[in-house]
């Protein structure tokens, strides 16, 4: 028994050397195969759902997000072993994870370890310096403001006073902010009272590094051409990362039609997303064939997420206000506001409101409600004769874009003018308007509809009963169809198209004695409390 003891003995210690020389990824967790191959250590299955309990996503890391943490806390003198025995580096924010570390250093921390960057906000703002002095985390004999100062050497001497905090009762973050607030009052002008709201309003900024910090208000300033007065207004700019700023510069050339820095200082907010995201965006834009005119007014579009854009676009292209209003040079702002048009299409409807305009869907609470509980319809003349232009465009200079713009612009006040003679004119629903568009583009050709742009102000089942009517009549069909008028010496077969949509035009009006009456129909609506609409 005991040979045969001393061979299986021998077998599983051959087995034992032999699995841990070829490890497989048999549970497809990279994380688990870096610990083994760091620690020498194989972890369980219950171990391993202890470790996910505690540091949630730990399981669904890449390889390539591991390695690119191992790359940041590599700066810090941390190895891949002391990591793996603090996983939870790992499931933090890639960019928190870099920030602390550095702000750590700055602050002339002796050495920096996984649990310190683990605790940051416990270190640095509930621990007091004469503590990490005692624990040896910082020097005994370092002075906290001097250091800092030190990382902004272009700070004159006269802005350089010390507050000797004591350090019994200081933390870090109190002498970061007061040295930072002395650097931005000198380089922006800053008051104490602004100071304070972009600690308030933008939390990054008590928790970037002080060369972060540095680095991006000379990328605005230098790179980006960002006024003083600019980068006050929007306080976020100073907290960016300057990382993420370049990438977009060097990567992201232009956005609808402009040059890309252009477009931040018109939007700066893009500076929140990344380069990625923005070429994304760019071409579901493309691929919906968003004009760069369209983007220019509504550049918002580009703070957001790309998926977000798309899941929107898809919603809203099956929808037919989105259809009437896609050729609007404001289409995006239903994009962007999605979710609160959605909220009052559905009040508009509740009220049997139909002449509403882009502006009732995307404008301020304020607006709406003076609209929707107000009696009567209203559109925006403006909606109107883009839809109505963009539908009939007719352009015969193809080869000269200056040109066709300027067409295009007298086009618009062309058809404007001539909508304007009609006296209710703003009172049609943006709905009747398309579709009479599409039935008459049926049978007529564009220059001849958009010459009797009146005519679309109509209820669509009076268009249809005359057209019909004087179309037969002129096809020698149907000749005793009655008309409200007489026309005994008429030669029918003689119309041309423009003859019938202006006697289209005449017999609609002629039995209510051309006074415009004939637009109205059934869509008085009903006015809300003003209570019930938020």
């Amino acid at each position: 028994m005991g040979v045969y003891s001393k061979i299986a003995k021998l077998i599983k210690r051959d087995y034992i050397i032999f699995t841990k020389q070829h490890r497989r990824t048999y549970h497809a967790i990279p994380f688990l195969d870096l610990y083994e191959k760091a620690t020498g250590d194989i972890v369980s299955k219950d171990r391993l759902s202890i470790l996910v309990r505690k540091h949630p996503n730990i399981d669904t890391l890449s390889n390539e997000s591991l390695q690119f943490t191992l790359g940041i806390l590599n700066k810090f003198g941390i190895t891949t072993l002391e990591a793996c025995k603090h996983p939870h580096v790992f499931v933090m924010n890639p960019i928190t994870l870099d920030n602390y570390g550095e702000i750590l250093k700055e602050c002339g921390f002796v050495n920096i370890l996984p649990n310190h960057i683990i605790k940051y906000h416990t270190l640095v703002r509930s621990r007091t310096i004469a503590f990490l002095k005692k624990e040896g985390l910082i020097k005994a004999d370092l002075n906290l403001e001097e250091v800092l100062y030190d990382y902004f050497p272009e700070l004159p001497a006269m802005c350089r006073s010390l507050e000797n905090f004591p350090d019994s009762t200081t933390s870090i973050l109190i002498v970061r902010m007061s040295v930072l607030e002395k650097y931005l009052k000198w380089r922006l002008s800053v008051t104490s009272e602004e100071f304070q709201r972009y600690c308030r309003n933008y939390l990054p900024l008590k928790h970037k590094p002080m060369s972060d910090i540095k680095e991006a208000l000379t990328i605005a300033e230098d790179n980006i051409m960002f006024s003083k007065d600019e980068i006050r207004r929007n306080g976020f700019i100073i907290s960016t990362d300057p990382i993420k700023s370049k990438l977009i510069i060097d990567n992201v050339k232009s956005l609808a039609g402009m040059d890309i820095r252009q477009v931040i200082r018109t939007e700066p907010a893009i500076l929140k997303n990344n380069y990625n995201a923005l070429l994304q965006i760019r071409d579901l834009l493309e691929e919906y064939r968003i004009s760069d005119e369209a983007q220019r007014r509504c550049l918002k579009v580009y703070c957001m997420k790309p998926q977000t854009v798309k899941e929107r676009l898809e919603d809203l292209i099956n929808m037919k206000e989105y259809q009437i209003l896609s050729t609007n040079p404001r289409v995006l702002s239903m994009v962007v506001h999605k979710r609160k048009m959605i909220k009052r299409l559905s009040k508009i409807k509740l009220t049997k409101k139909q002449c509403y305009s882009l502006n009732h869907l995307v404008s301020s609470n304020n607006v709406f409600n003076n609209y929707i509980t107000s009696f009567g319809n209203r559109v925006c003349g403006r909606d109107i004769s883009i839809l109505i232009n963009t539908s009939l465009i007719v352009d015969n200079n193809k080869s000269n874009t200056s040109i066709k713009k300027s067409n295009s612009t007298e086009s618009l006040k062309a058809t404007l003018n001539q909508l304007k003679k009609h006296k209710y004119w703003l009172h049609s629903a943006l709905s009747v308007i398309d579709e009479n568009i599409q039935y008459l583009k049926l049978k007529f050709d564009n220059k001849t509809i958009l010459e009797h742009c009146q005519l679309l102000l109509y209820p669509i089942s009076e268009i249809k009963y005359y057209v019909e009517i004087l179309l037969e009549k002129r096809n020698g069909l149907h000749p005793d169809a009655h008309l409200d008028a007489s026309y005994n010496n008429l030669k029918f077969s003689a119309l041309s198209d423009q003859h019938i949509l202006s006697l289209v035009l005449y017999e609609i009006e002629k039995k209510y004695h051309f006074s415009g009456d004939g637009v109205w129909t059934n869509q008085d609506g009903i006015k809300l409390d003003s209570k019930a609409v938020n």
